[in-house]
């Protein structure tokens, strides 16, 4: 471990995901790991912060690890982090390991996971995203008991000790170099000869986003129309392979005709 690597660590699934605690494990081995976590769920989030009201930043203990609880979204867990709570900024942020896929254009700008990177981006600081692709089944047993079953568990445990350092070792480096982020998915079954596959933001698009009961409205996609292209996100963990993205806000809208 090298006691001189300051990681900043957060999500939008909270501090009860099976799959952060795994993160925080991972990590701990890497560098020294400071925890800031939203106090409850903040998927689709993307990098919304609290304008109105005020957070509250509470003092929690994560399988052994100090930690802090914040009321707000996950940009607003890594600004705080930085500017407030840390006494020296961190070298780099990890914001997952995420519940689900983060890819294409659609869903990455929906992604609180990724909106913590950007935010990270903001302050001048290097980031990955990383995100562990499920079976639908998978994901539906998550989504309806916030546990997996056992089987399951073990094999996404064994999966990400495995790949997070050979994602650490790869894009760590490069990420020191510029304040972008790496968006980083892991496939839901991994190929015998998997590899880390340098992939675009396939242009895959949703369509609508809620259904309506009575005179409300609650989160339920409908169509998503993907980007078949080999060499996108999803093609890529489709086929078994890490893929991995760089995404430089610094360059967004930079295009001049």
């Amino acid at each position: 471990m090298n006691e001189d690597l300051k990681i900043l660590l957060t999500n939008d699934d909270s501090h009860d995901s099976p799959l952060f605690h795994q993160t925080i494990e991972v990590l701990a081995s890497i560098g020294k790991v400071e925890i800031v976590v939203p106090a409850s769920e903040q998927s689709w989030k993307g990098k919304a912060m609290t304008r109105v009201g005020s957070l509250c930043a509470e003092r929690i203990n994560l399988h052994g690890s100090p930690a802090w609880s914040i009321t707000g979204t996950p940009a607003d867990c890594v600004n705080i982090a930085i500017h407030n709570l840390l006494v020296e900024p961190p070298d780099i942020i990890v914001s997952g390991t995420n519940i689900g896929k983060n890819v294409g254009i659609g869903f990455i700008f929906s992604s609180g996971t990724v909106g913590a990177c950007f935010e990270a981006n903001i302050a001048g600081l290097p980031a990955l995203a990383l995100s562990q692709e499920l079976a639908p089944s998978q994901f539906r047993q998550w989504m309806e008991t916030r546990s997996f079953l056992p089987d399951t568990a073990t094999e996404i445990r064994l999966g990400l000790e495995r790949m997070i350092p050979l994602v650490w070792g790869e894009y760590c480096l490069r990420s020191e170099r510029l304040a972008t982020t790496w968006n980083i998915n892991f496939p839901a079954v991994y190929s015998d000869d998997v590899q880390i596959v340098n992939s675009r933001i396939g242009h895959t698009f949703y369509e609508r986003c809620f259904t309506q009961s009575g005179d409300r409205f609650h989160h339920d996609l409908s169509l998503t129309h993907f980007d078949q292209s080999p060499d996108t996100d999803d093609c890529v963990i489709r086929a078994g392979n890490i893929s991995a993205t760089e995404i430089d806000i610094r360059a967004l809208g930079q295009g001049i005709n």
